[in-house]
């Protein structure tokens, strides 16, 4: 095996010749050198510089590591240490920007839980000074130190040091406790952790005249580049820029779940390098964000934009990655940073029977401002504060006006069209949301499609977008899974394009008849009507389950046929009730069926029925025998006459003889 020793010695004499046979630049780092000898100035010199890929793979012993053994004490080595620090971003970027000197500033979080939660900031690589969490100050990253006692001034943090970050995020409430070295995370600026191993990249401190530290660039790092696709967009809700690296690709080289970003440089083909910091600019790994001084806040977290205002209209040509593996530099085609000019155009709403639409803006275009409109894509033509729409589909429509020139960014807005029609009625029967009675079913699913968002009682919710619950499904039904609803809780549902919400009142369906179970008549009192009690609105059926018996129309009235049983059911939406109805042959009794009276008295006939009823009397010979309503028998001469007693079509005779 090669004698590391040896190899250490003659790296850099090797080195230097393959640079001169290859013409190429190079680099060697500390991670390639790992026995226990300090390591040379020349080595530390040609470290700075560049090494082709072939170079890498001929003279790398092995992979790089974060933190490479060193054996050798700060005391043995007069002063000189490497140390983990706390560095301002500003000071952390002053080395590695070019034509570009305006500060790098911490960023302010109003969102204070996410500076300080775990696996939030790219690996923990940034550090926040406040305990509450309302900054993140800068970056934790190694440093190499001439002389420990320029630090005297500064905390030292140990391994016996601990604390501990308790945050709730989403109503879930973690702690995570740090030591040693990782409490960095949470502590001053300029605040270091001695290391026991030299670092395979770090950056060097100088203390100026005034006391101050300035750092250098990050030395000892693998330098790659890569070349990647990259779309840059100026509708954002993250500031006024957003650039998207090739994600896919992205992912090959940095993976955002193990590797540690420190920072980031946007740069441009003019020379000038723009720092990014941690939360407000770097986020998603491969996605990054910037103002330039129109957005003025995201989430509630205010945006800085004085170092970043000069880069509209430059032209990006490439984005540095500093990481755990390296300097990456990401080759983007280059991508034009148009002008945001902030100005903020208002499209009024109209109803679905207008054909066009008034565009206001807050101050007047740039006279150089070639404006091109698109409604939804397609060009409209726009003449004295209007665009021509034609017809359009209710819902919300974007507007963009474009400068064809490509110097300024696009403008971009939306407007609504309405209808005073709504489509959507509440059904109690099947507690969903149904077509309304003009409407058909494209309608109604057009119209649930369109809900922005549900008021129950007095709680509003989201019907899409972050932290959504969707109360309306697509059936029309509700899930009211973990709502307080009872019994009169009101909704009111808001749709994009429909100026009318539909409001209705939560209630359980009820539906019942006013008689379980009835007895008809085949002849007299032989029909009934049946009454629904019930909340539906719904139209209720009606059937007989044997019309031979009994019959029933479309209003529930009974009939009765025929002597036996029916059962009358009636049915709303999806609910039904039913009636027994017993359809039996009325019957007619009399207590005695004749009398002898004399002439000038009176008798009385006693009847009784079954159905009770109008009861009728009739005489046969009214010189004989009259008789009243109420059946009373007056003799009228000598004689025999017969009285008929009718009731529900039921006769019976009573005979009456007069003396």
């Amino acid at each position: 095996m090669t004698n590391k020793k040896f190899m250490k010695k003659i790296a850099p004499v090797v080195m230097s010749a393959a640079v001169v046979m290859s013409s190429m630049p190079y680099a060697v780092m500390a991670a390639d050198f790992t026995d226990s000898e300090t390591v040379t100035d020349s080595a530390e010199v040609i470290s700075d510089e560049f090494v082709s890929d072939d170079a890498q793979e001929e003279f790398t012993a092995q992979e790089p590591e974060e933190f490479i053994t060193d054996s050798a004490t700060a005391e043995t080595k007069q002063g000189e240490a490497y140390v983990l620090m706390n560095i301002p971003y500003d000071d952390f970027y002053k080395a590695e920007l070019k034509n570009n000197d305006v500060k790098v500033d911490a960023f302010t979080s109003a969102t204070k839980n996410k500076s300080r939660t775990a696996g939030m900031m790219n690996g923990n690589s940034a550090y926040h000074v406040n305990p509450d969490g309302s900054d993140v100050t800068g970056v934790t990253f190694p440093v190499k130190v001439s002389d420990l006692s320029a630090l005297k001034d500064q905390k030292q943090v140990t391994d016996s040091d601990s604390v501990t970050i308790t945050v709730t995020n989403r109503g879930q409430t973690s702690s995570n406790t740090y030591t040693g070295k990782d409490t960095l995370i949470e502590n001053a600026s300029y605040a270091y952790y001695i290391l026991s191993e030299t670092p395979s990249y770090y950056k060097e401190l100088t203390v100026n005249a005034d006391g101050s530290y300035s750092f250098s660039a990050m030395k000892g790092a693998e330098i790659k580049t890569v070349t990647i696709d990259a779309s840059l967009k100026t509708e954002t809700r993250y500031g006024d820029y957003e650039l998207d690296l090739n994600n896919e690709a992205f992912s090959e080289i940095i993976d955002t779940t193990t590797d540690k970003i420190y920072g980031v440089t946007v740069n441009t083909t003019d020379g000038t390098n723009y720092g990014l910091r941690h939360l407000e600019n770097i986020w998603r790994g491969s996605m990054l964000s910037w103002g330039t001084g129109y957005t003025t806040e995201v989430h509630g977290c205010p945006v800085s934009s004085e170092h970043y205002k000069s880069i509209m209209g430059k032209t990006i040509e490439s984005v540095t990655y500093y990481t755990d593996k390296g300097m990456i530099t990401f080759d983007v085609p280059d991508v034009k940073v148009e002008i945001t000019t902030g100005i903020k155009a208002t499209v009024a709403d109209i109803m679905d029977t207008d054909s066009e639409v008034a565009v206001t803006f807050d101050q007047a275009l740039p006279s150089d401002f070639q404006a091109q409109y698109t409604v939804d894509g397609k060009e409209a033509a726009y003449a004295n504060g209007k665009l021509t729409t034609g017809s359009l589909a209710l819902g919300a429509h974007k507007v963009v006006i474009t400068d064809i020139s490509g110097t300024y960014a696009p403008i971009v807005t939306e407007f609504t069209v309405n209808t005073d029609k709504l489509p959507a009625a509440y059904n109690i029967g099947t507690g969903k949301i149904v077509a309304a009675d003009d409407a058909t079913a494209e309608d109604l699913a057009a119209y649930i499609k369109s809900i922005s968002k549900v008021k129950v009682g007095e709680t509003e919710y989201a019907a899409s977008g972050r932290g959504a619950k969707v109360i309306v499904k697509e059936d029309g039904s509700l899930d009211l899974t973990d709502l307080q609803v009872t019994e009169g809780t009101v909704f009111e549902v808001t749709a994009t394009g429909y100026k009318n919400n539909l409001v209705f009142t939560y209630e359980e369906a009820k539906f019942s008849l006013d008689v379980t179970e009835k007895t008809l008549y085949v002849k007299g009192k032989d029909t009934v009507t049946l009454k629904a009690d019930t909340n539906l609105s719904d139209k209720i059926t009606w059937s007989s389950s044997n019309k031979k018996v009994a019959t029933v129309n479309s209003k529930g009235v009974v009939t009765a046929k025929a002597k036996g049983t029916a059962v009358i059911t009636a049915i709303c939406g999806e609910y039904k009730a039913t009636c027994k109805v017993s359809v039996k042959t009325p019957t007619l009794k009399l207590a005695k069926t004749s009398a002898s009276i004399k002439v000038g008295k009176k008798t009385t006939i006693k009847a009784t029925a079954t159905p009770t009823g109008t009861v009728k009397y009739t005489s046969s010979n009214k010189k004989i025998a009259t008789v009243s309503s109420k059946g009373v028998v007056t003799g009228k001469k000598k004689g025999t006459a017969k009285i008929t007693v009718t009731c529900n079509g039921v006769s019976k005779t009573f005979k009456v003889t007069v003396k």
